[in-house]
């Protein structure tokens, strides 16, 4: 190891070249007092950061941060959500897994650390002697028990070293632990967590992947390179890591500021990722490239779009119901914008918008105000996401005030179960299914670089009556990869008295086929029928002659599910509508009232055909599709 230590140093910073390497111990000693007068010195600057309690830390239900540092201690792990007792932090197998499928994200995550980081925290705020020394017996078992694969290994292979966990360790938890615990470490360890920054460079350097993992590598590669500046390869990587941030911000955010993955989730993790780099290099003094502030503060100002009337993001794809004000905080570090000011904290000026369209990512919000009773819904005529994809494409929510109303699938755990494939899939989602088939984009799927200057293929329009969004889908279905159909979906929001949605389906076929509605009801039902059903806080009522059906918590095959979070086991059972038409070519008028009070539809189903009658209690009357867009 010692030779390996000199090997790796900058001999040219200062006091690198006075350090005693006459014999093991003395490398040892003299090296560790050598990285903590270095911490010394750039400890005010490390914490200036204003780091937020550690993410990612799985807790068991009710446990407060002390006390699952206490079982942390006793040796009692959790990743995603499941414990696995050692008996002893001296016992801790890093390859092992607990999980009742052998799920791989267990002992991936578990590798990230987040129990070492959250010990760290705990120890800044008690000092307790305990945390100290359970996290120097964890951070050094995993480095003598995992050690680095050989260089021809890729980024996405083995269980402990995957690129995602070095740049999350690197990114994120190494440094605040290392700073946390530098002089309650061994000199032994303190070597040793030098080695082993070196090793995670050179694998970040030359094992990277690509996409939201690309973020992570780099932001932790430019981490090992600006706060560890006496290893000899830093000054490459910091140029190396910038560049390719840089590059990135400008591949991965569509013009209207969503990351191409187009899930809640993923997007901010990438946007976190610039955000730990931004604060990194100001506190650090290093020049940040131009154009990434102004991206990121695009990018933020999307979650602010997005919003629901809970105050969170919707999790669309494998998204994330994150609160809003939660995420907008930090971003208020970074940049003075007043969007970004309300989102974070509900005061001032509202944004200068309510309904919004993103037209290159493909979603537009329906939403009558800003106020938490208000009427909220998000449709989805976007591509085929970068990765973490649904086959939702023309899906529709809604939102009644706090409260969804017509949800869909939600993220569901990474495992192969049939949830996980269930939540994918466009049965969990408010589309057409087709002879029983759903979308399947999925099969074929290429990413070109260019698509991301691509506008979608929506259309949209706001007045101060009605607002309109439109969207098509002319890919493949089923595992065949069929084309049976082209299906475009109109949505029309009309505000005045009873809000109403007004969802008009257009299909073109050459034969007549199947085809199935989905709609899905997270609300108590009040009665069905063979062409309308009535809920708690919305009805919804169809225009042609077919047939609604129920289905609700089945699991052969799944249907009637939305997941619940992203933990294995966290599901509910939800009405799932079907409405069935056998037809070829035709035209499906669908009301969707925000009222227990009935709203009943007659449309032509000729494809061709605008007008519709709507009937509430109060009125009648005929709308045309033409004049609403005008």
């Amino acid at each position: 190891m010692i030779d390996k230590l000199k090997s790796i140093l900058d001999e040219t910073f200062p006091g690198v070249s006075a350090l005693d390497f006459s014999d093991d111990d003395a490398a040892v000693t003299s090296f560790a007092a050598f990285f903590r007068s270095y911490l010394d010195s750039t400890r005010d600057r490390f914490f200036s950061i204003p780091y937020e309690n550690p993410e990612n830390v799985y807790k068991l239900p009710g446990e407060s941060e002390e006390e699952a540092c206490r079982r942390i201690c006793s040796g009692t792990l959790v990743s995603v959500g499941v414990p696995s007792y050692f008996g002893s932090v001296k016992n801790v197998d890093w390859h092992s897994n607990p999980t009742y499928n052998g799920y791989k994200e267990w002992t991936w995550q578990f590798s990230r650390h987040n129990d070492v980081k959250l010990l760290a925290h705990q120890f800044n705020l008690t000092g307790k002697k305990e945390y100290a020394e359970s996290a120097e017996i964890l951070l050094s078992s995993w480095i003598d028990t995992c050690p680095r694969p050989g260089a021809d290994v890729p980024g996405n292979e083995t269980d402990t070293w995957r690129t995602i966990e070095c740049g999350i360790r690197m990114g994120a938890n190494w440094p605040y632990i290392i700073y946390s615990f530098y002089n309650a470490f061994s000199d032994e360890l303190l070597t040793k967590i030098a080695v082993s920054l070196d090793e995670h460079g050179d694998r970040l350097e030359h094992n990277h992947m690509h996409g939201n993992w690309l973020l992570m590598e780099m932001n932790g590669l430019c981490h090992i390179a600006i706060l560890f500046p006496f290893l000899k390869r830093a000054s490459c990587w910091k140029e190396f890591s910038l560049t390719a941030m840089e590059k990135e911000a400008q591949k991965q955010f569509y013009p209207d500021g969503f990351q191409y993955e187009l899930t809640t989730c993923y997007h901010e993790v990438a946007v976190n990722n610039y955000q730990r780099l931004l604060e990194l290099l100001k506190a650090f003094d290093v020049k940040a490239p131009e154009s990434l502030s102004s991206i990121m503060e695009k990018a933020a100002e999307v979650d602010v779009m997005l919003m629901e009337g809970d105050g969170c993001l919707p999790d669309i794809n494998d998204g994330s119901a994150s609160e809003v004000s939660s995420l907008l905080k930090p971003k208020m570090r970074l940049f003075v914008n007043p969007v970004l000011s309300w989102g974070a904290t509900r005061e001032g000026k509202e944004p200068p918008y309510k309904s919004v369209a993103l037209p290159y990512s493909g979603f537009f919000v329906f939403r009558s105000g800003w106020k938490e009773d208000d009427v909220y819904a998000l449709f989805d005529s976007a591509p085929f996401g970068r990765g973490h994809q649904h086959e939702d494409k023309l899906s529709l929510i809604v939102s009644n005030g706090r409260k969804r109303v017509i949800t869909e699938g939600g993220c569901y755990a990474y495992d192969d179960s049939p949830m996980r494939m269930h939540t994918i899939s466009s049965g969990a989602h408010n589309v057409l299914l087709i002879d029983g088939m759903g979308q399947n984009r999925r099969k074929s799927y290429e990413w070109h670089d260019e698509e991301i200057n691509q506008l979608s293929d929506l259309a949209y329009g706001i007045s101060d009556d009605v607002e309109w969004a439109e969207g098509s889908y002319d890919g493949p279905y089923g595992d065949g990869e069929e084309y049976p159909a082209r299906w475009k979906r109109a949505v029309y929001f009309l505000k005045k008295n009873i809000p109403v949605f007004i969802v008009v389906d257009r299909i073109e076929a050459e034969s007549e086929h199947e085809y199935c509605f989905l709609w899905h009801f997270d609300d108590e039902r009040k009665a069905i029928g063979r062409q309308s059903a009535s809920y708690s806080e919305a009805s919804i009522s169809f225009s042609s002659d077919g047939n609604l059906s129920v289905s609700r918590g089945s699991m052969h095959p799944v249907a009637g599910y939305i997941a619940t979070g992203k933990e294995q086991g966290m599901y509910k059972a939800v009405d799932r509508l079907e409405y069935r038409v056998n037809a070829a070519s035709c035209r499906i008028v669908t009301a969707i009232a925000l009222s227990d009070k009935p709203v009943s539809i007659k449309a032509s189903s000729c494809v061709n055909d605008e007008d519709i009658l709507v009937t509430t209690d109060d009125e009648e009357v005929v709308i045309n599709e033409k004049n609403l867009r005008i």
